[in-house]
């Protein structure tokens, strides 16, 4: 198990995707909610704290969850649409490249370049900063929740509330799930 993301400094990356953002705020959240439950050191002053911390970081993940599924969605659905268009008129003007150039396979990869550029300036982007800001909020609640609890509780069981990260912080290490994207090692 890894000293946690915060010996050193150790948080999930800000370059993490917000749905690998989502997963590690969840774990933080379960954990919180695991103590309030199964803790029988915790005093009822510290549980009732607890609690209501979860309850704050329940209605971040809330926000986050409300950001990242319409822009998965976007990349899933939308996005490849126009890069499979893309890589169709990619592979047109390489088959005319063989036999001679060919002004319409050229014109057509120009074209479906044009529209992809226009529909990730039009859609993507507003999703992104919109994603962008709430793993902002969310980090911003969460390191506001530990100044919080490490005001009454130890640095370890503040500590305890963050899962293992891969090598890199860029996940939640889950070795327990070889489906699951995050299924790394944790350093």
């Amino acid at each position: 198990m890894s000293a946690g993301p915060h010996a050193g400094g150790r948080r999930l990356s800000r370059d993490a995707s917000g749905l690998r953002h989502l997963r590690w705020a969840r774990e933080v959240l379960a954990t919180l909610e695991a103590h309030v439950e199964h803790n029988p050191a915790l005093a009822d002053a510290d549980r009732e704290a607890l609690r209501g911390e979860a309850r704050a970081l329940g209605a971040a993940v809330q926000a986050l969850s409300g950001a990242v599924k319409p822009y998965r969605d976007f990349l899933e659905r939308t996005r490849v649409r126009y890069r499979g268009r893309v890589r169709v008129a990619e592979h047109l003007v390489r088959g005319s490249d063989a036999g001679g150039a060919d002004e319409a396979a050229r014109a057509r990869l120009e074209e479906a370049l044009a529209e992809l550029a226009a529909m990730e300036e039009a859609q993507r982007r507003p999703l992104k900063e919109a994603l962008s800001a709430e793993i902002d909020r969310l980090r911003e609640a969460m390191a506001r929740m530990d100044a919080r609890l490490a005001e009454r509780l130890s640095a370890e069981l503040v500590e305890s509330l963050y899962p293992p990260l891969t090598d890199d912080a860029s996940r939640v290490a889950d070795d327990g799930d070889p489906d699951d994207d995050a299924a790394a090692s944790p350093r």
